[in-house]
């Protein structure tokens, strides 16, 4: 049975009204309670860590997929030129003049160096070798053939190369190109001492198929030192084919 009240039924009103009181305390004791604030303040608290560990983690996963790209680079030495070859990512160290032993000695070193420009002093205490046995030597070079703009007697130019992108480099004899994903540097021609009695030999190195002459010194003067020579295959253990007896190796310098 519902009281009127100025022709209204009174209960439903004070039912309304008595809902609307039970909510807005509670509301009010939900946005005023500290309890209930450092509850949420931890809670978000706690999101923002495992965020921040989130991103450290991204971080430290795209630090490791740069690092493995950022690759810490390759150095090879180009005979024959004093530049180096126009290959992204490839810049030059130094540029220099072809170094080495003396064609017919049987001492010093039997390596091939590309000898800088612009060379430091070394000690000036070093003890005085007491005769001439007791040191090394080094020479300049020549090209022992004429080939585009290298001469007969010419002095062979080198750089020193390095590849920011790659991690290592191969000559490989025989070869005009680069293995699949392989970068060409350059490639020419297999070279080395000459095949004479009393020479030493000298290391197998690719000369650049458009060698070029050092212009320091005169050209074309018989200085002989190190020398370069084209090297010729030969038939037998070294199969003919795929191999043609007497004819020039090819090479080719690579970086990955």
């Amino acid at each position: 049975m519902s009281i009127l009240y100025w022709g209204f039924p009174l209960l439903p009103l004070l039912l309304k009204v008595e809902c609307v009181s039970e909510k807005v305390p509670t509301k009010r004791l939900l946005l005023t309670d500290p309890n209930a604030l450092l509850s949420r303040m931890e809670d978000m608290d706690r999101k923002m860590l495992a965020m921040n560990a989130q991103i450290t983690d991204l971080k430290s996963q795209l630090d490791s997929v740069m690092k493995s790209h950022l690759k810490s680079g390759a150095v090879y030495t180009r005979w024959g030129r004093a530049t180096c070859p126009e290959v992204n990512g490839t810049t030059i160290l130094y540029s220099g003049i072809a170094a080495g032993r003396n064609y017919n000695d049987q001492g010093d070193g039997i390596n091939t160096l590309c000898m800088p420009h612009n060379p430091d002093s070394a000690p000036l205490d070093l003890p005085v070798a007491p005769n001439q046995y007791h040191f090394g030597r080094i020479y300049g070079s020549e090209y022992e053939f004429s080939y585009k703009k290298a001469a007969y007697n010419d002095d062979v130019p080198c750089a020193v190369c390095y590849d920011i992108y790659a991690s290592t480099s191969v000559m490989i004899p025989g070869k005009t190109l680069c293995p699949s994903h392989w970068t060409i540097q350059f490639n020419g021609f297999l070279t080395s001492d000459a095949h004479y009695s009393g020479h030493p030999g000298a290391e197998y190195l690719c000369m650049d198929s458009n060698p070029e002459y050092a212009t320091e010194g005169a050209r074309q003067q018989d200085y002989n030192g190190r020398v370069f020579y084209p090297v010729e295959a030969v038939c037998g253990s070294l199969p003919c084919p795929p191999y043609e007896n007497g004819k020039y190796v090819s090479c080719v310098v690579c970086t990955k």
